[in-house]
């Protein structure tokens, strides 16, 4: 697996938080740190130099740069501070990285919509840029020479002209007295030294000797152990349970109900002396519900419900002439299954509720405690721990407020909550089932002259499609109209939402038109996007997205045909398809290679994507993300699909919700970058939606067989 650059391959605590005043330029926080009681003065003379709030350095020339965003195996620990230490000039080996906990001076810490780059890329790059500006500053009034002739590198300031030399931690002393100055220049890119490098992830070693990072990990003295159970269905609420039978378990401390809390529906709480101990007991509980109204939610009743609703949203008559092409695609819900169940540790102790949270959004648990506790923000510290997967499911962070009500209740106590499996799988934020309706009409040149979605999903969470996006925008008069299923299910963000789903069903809707036009997949989209005026920015729907440049979309596409030799001729049974997207503003082109048998066995061969998704800070972690999202977005398609009944999931657990295993997986997985000096674009999840329909193209071209209906282990692909 290798990635390119195409055209040539290629501690800083929150209670030492005083004050924070406002610098000039995208938003960043600058302040002085200061032990609680300290004055100004104090402040004023301490040697370690700490410009904003990202970056200390200190007299012995130690560097501590603060990682803002949560870390969830997309690398932003170390895509972020790689900014700051660019600009900052100094050498990647010089630093020590810190995970930022919950601090309005760090601005955007939600990471989220593969926005922890393109949000912080130019902030952070103030950052380093202010610091390093001080620096050559202070050497220069050091040596009384002007500022301009003065270099850095390597965590020096240098003056060429008198051979004079000064390590940051030497100048730190001079620079912390120093005004902080405003709109200080940034490097130009193509002097970028570590910006565009491979860098290895921060935690690697920690990770691999097993060392503490994760929310799971959280151990304190006197530290007891939870779970939280609530009704399988969706919305019931406690009535009663066998807790007197609970509480007389082995290592069962309590065992008691919690309601009328904002923001944490009711359910039993058990504590115990130990995990195992705590979810023994769970399974042991005997709970009446009130199961409410979502009782009547059903997956076969929602497939009846969005079938009547779809069709009453038909598109109108076709031009006079055109040859008719109608296909109906399906997709389940489905769920995040990150591999460390949801957890969160707290402990209320002095007035102050204390959280160690494995979070996407550590705001979010703040505000969760405050509301539903009656406590000020300022006694919520968050403190951020690392994720063992995200996904979009770590956003919501009900997970925070159980533990915190818990915590509040056995006040002086710490207190670790976690979910069984079965609790993950049947208190997930689904990603939403979806039909696509789709009406075409081709003329007699193999054109498309009319295009039509009746788009049906569950109401509530993402995955709209307004006006649909590409081809929508490039074929006057198509149209989107999307129904809504009633609410009931619990649904959120799921990795690239909204487009996981439609652009499955839209690039196979685009391959079998292609088809049915006797044309080539390949020209068949290049000319769809010639049709586009050249830079196109024409509108698109969905989230973050902003304009379509078709011109970038069809770079990517002759791009990535070429480096798959597009076109060759396979014997039966051997196959490529494309699918491409433009998600988080980023445009990937993919190619799949497949071999199916003629029992049905699915072999995928080869993956080969090409992205843009400008400036790449780390070729590392950037080509990882994307093979990943492809690996995620092909599993997902291929073998997962959560299904409900009387209101509640039946899926419970990997033994009926499979993943797919490594001898499954593509053995091969090109990543191919397009060269750019543009700020980058999202990265985390742009690399998932083309994956899935690009394997599903490639099988209809080994086999002629059209997967409309995911997962594609419930079809037949036996062919002859």
């Amino acid at each position: 697996m290798k990635a390119s650059f195409d055209p040539a391959p290629l501690t800083m605590d929150r209670r030492h938080f005083i004050k924070i005043t406002a610098l000039a330029g995208g938003g960043l926080l600058v302040g002085t740190y200061l032990r609680f009681g300290a004055t100004t003065a104090e402040a004023q003379s301490a040697t370690h130099f700490a410009p904003n709030a990202f970056i200390s350095i200190a007299p012995n020339g130690m560097v501590t740069l603060i990682a803002p965003n949560s870390e969830m195996g997309q690398g932003a620990k170390t895509a972020l501070p790689m900014i700051i230490a660019e600009e900052l000039d100094v050498a990647w080996s010089q630093v020590t990285i810190t995970q930022g906990d919950l601090n309005p001076a760090y601005g955007r810490q939600a990471a989220v919509g593969s926005g922890s780059t393109p949000g912080n890329f130019l902030p952070l790059r103030q950052a380093g840029a202010t610091a390093r500006a001080m620096l050559v500053e202070a050497a220069a009034q050091t040596w009384n020479v002007p500022a301009g002739e003065c270099t850095t590198a390597n965590g020096a300031v240098l003056h060429q002209a008198s051979n004079r030399h000064a390590t940051y931690g030497e100048l730190a002393s001079k620079a912390a007295t120093l005004p902080v100055p405003a709109n200080v220049p940034l490097k130009d890119p193509k002097h970028f030294k570590l910006i565009g490098t491979r860098v290895a992830g921060v935690d690697n070693q920690k990770i691999v000797t097993g060392q503490r990072l994760f929310g799971l990990d959280q151990k304190m003295p006197g530290m007891v152990y939870a779970t939280y159970t609530k009704c399988p269905v969706f919305g019931g609420k406690f009535v009663s349970a066998n807790l007197d039978e609970v509480k007389s378990r082995p290592g069962v401390k309590d065992a008691f109900a919690l309601e009328g809390i904002e923001g944490l529906p009711s359910g039993v709480a058990v504590v115990a002396d130990s995990t195992w101990s705590a979810f023994s007991a769970t399974k042991a509980l005997r709970v009446q519900w009130n199961e409410g109204p979502a009782v009547s939610q059903d997956s076969g009743e929602m497939a009846k419900q969005a079938d009547a609703l779809a069709k009453a949203a038909m598109g109108p008559a076709l031009p006079a002439g055109a040859k008719a092409v109608e296909s109906v695609y399906h997709y389940p819900f489905l769920a995040h299954a990150t591999l460390e169940p949801q957890n969160c540790t707290a402990l209320f102790k002095n007035g102050i509720m204390e959280l160690w949270v494995p979070s996407q959004m550590p705001g979010r648990s703040q505000s969760l405690a405050t509301q539903g506790l009656g406590l000020a923000p300022k006694d919520v510290v968050v403190h951020v721990t690392r994720l063992g997967g995200g996904f979009g499911r770590r956003g919501s962070n009900e997970f925070s407020i159980e533990v915190a009500a818990i915590a509040k209740k056995l006040e002086g106590t710490p207190v670790k909550l976690t979910w069984l499996r079965e609790q993950d799988f049947a208190h997930d934020n689904y990603r939403s089932n979806g039909w696509h309706y789709f009406q075409a009409g081709l003329d007699h040149a193999g054109k498309v002259v009319a295009l039509h979605d009746s788009f049906v999903k569950m109401q509530g969470g993402p995955g709209d499609m307004t006006n649909g996006g590409f081809p929508f925008n490039a074929i006057p008069g198509a149209q989107v109209k999307s129904s809504k299923l009633p609410a009931g299910v619990p649904t959120g963000y799921w990795r690239a939402p909204g487009d996981n789903g439609n652009t499955w069903a839209t690039q196979c809707f685009m391959d079998e038109l292609a088809h049915a036009a006797g044309r080539d997949p390949l020209a068949f989209t290049l000319d769809l996007l010639a049709s586009m005026k050249v830079g196109s920015t024409n509108g698109e729907g969905g989230r973050g997205r902003g304009g379509f440049d078709a011109a970038k979309m069809t770079n990517v596409l002759k791009l990535v045909a070429e480096k798959v030799g597009w076109g060759q001729p396979r014997p039966r049974g051997q196959g490529q398809g494309l699918a491409i997207t433009h998600t988080n503003n980023a445009y990937v082109a993919l190619v799949a290679d497949v071999t199916v048998s003629q029992v049905g066995e699915l072999a995928i061969n080869k993956l080969t994507a090409v992205v843009d998704a400008g400036i790449i800070i780390n070729l590392s972690s950037a080509e990882s993300q994307v093979q990943g999202a492809m690996f995620d977005g092909i599993s997902a398609a291929w073998f997962q699909r959560l299904t409900i009944e009387r209101g509640a999931a039946v899926q419970r657990n990997f033994d009926d919700y499979p993943m797919m295993r490594m001898n499954q997986s593509p053995p091969v997985a090109e990543v191919h970058f397009v060269k750019s000096t543009a700020a980058p674009t999202g990265l985390g999840e742009p690399g998932l939606p083309a994956a899935a329909p690009a394997v599903c193209n490639a099988i209809f071209a080994a086999t002629g067989k059209r997967i409309r209906t995911l997962p594609m282990i419930g079809e037949s692909l036996k062919w002859s």
